[in-house]
């Protein structure tokens, strides 16, 4: 039976009406969470802001990419908009907060990575963040920047359903390989490499965990991450009877959850 402290609060769902806001954040907190997930896209002016996908609705029902927008526009254009913090203020509540739960920062854009790893210094989070990305981009930079950083590559173990790479752009490694990208910025792009199996190469060497989705991983796959000292996490569970039973068939190191009454039943 997995321990609370190997559930991951997924974007704070359950938590508050919206996903990924700084009152989802407080109450899972609050609630003795001690693993908490979220997303950042970057806003035309450069801002980071809290939010997972690459697109949201205005409060006229428009779809507007978040690269697109200023982030002081946000509260005018109203929807989705509305409940989106900014990646500071975030930091900042995390800080406060007597709870001092592990952050896992997952960069959805590519290329200000410096710019969070100042804003991390700056609210003192650092030896409580794992970055996280799909994008092999982030990673490498993150490296760069702070050598010691906790790193989690999220990928497909499984070949993507043509319904996901309708809306992802899927990359393939070869041989287990994801290269060093010769891009550095990646800006309102959803995607992700897919690896026909254990990762391997330069970037197996450069983390020290990988996510991946419930439903695609295997127990062969676990144990060959694991014996390298790789942690592997899965998302998303939405019941314990769920958790309880990945953790006899994988014994995965921890578990995304999307769901509060997964937590209330540790209560």
């Amino acid at each position: 039976m997995p321990e609370l402290s190997q559930l991951v609060s997924h974007r704070f769902r359950g938590f508050s009406p919206h996903e990924n806001t700084i009152d989802g954040l407080n109450a899972a907190l609050d609630f003795g969470v001690a693993q908490v997930e979220f997303d950042i896209r970057v806003a035309k002016c450069g801002t980071p802001l809290i939010y997972h996908d690459e697109a949201a609705k205005t409060q006229t029902g428009k779809l507007r990419h978040i690269c697109d927008v200023m982030a002081r526009d946000r509260h005018e254009l109203g929807g989705v908009f509305a409940h989106m913090p900014t990646t500071e203020a975030l930091f900042e509540a995390a800080a406060k907060h007597p709870n001092k739960a592990k952050l896992l920062v997952d960069m959805k854009d590519a290329g200000f990575e410096d710019m969070l790893v100042a804003l991390a210094k700056a609210n003192g989070l650092m030896d409580r963040i794992v970055w996280v990305s799909w994008l092999p981009e982030t990673l490498y930079a993150i490296r760069d920047l702070a050598p010691g950083a906790e790193l989690t590559l999220s990928h497909w173990c499984k070949n993507p359903s043509a319904a996901v790479r309708s809306i992802h752009r899927v990359y393939e490694a070869k041989n287990g390989e994801v290269p060093r990208p010769q891009r550095r910025l990646v800006l309102g792009e959803r995607s992700g490499w897919f690896i026909d199996g254990p990762l391997q190469g330069e970037m197996r060497d450069l983390i020290q965990n990988v996510c991946v989705p419930a439903g695609m991983i295997t127990r062969e796959l676990v144990k060959n991450y694991q014996a390298d000292g790789i942690k592997v996490s899965a998302f998303s569970y939405v019941t314990r009877d769920g958790i309880d039973t990945a953790e006899t068939a994988l014994g995965l190191d921890d578990y995304f959850i999307d769901a509060k009454v997964v937590f209330d039943s540790y209560a």
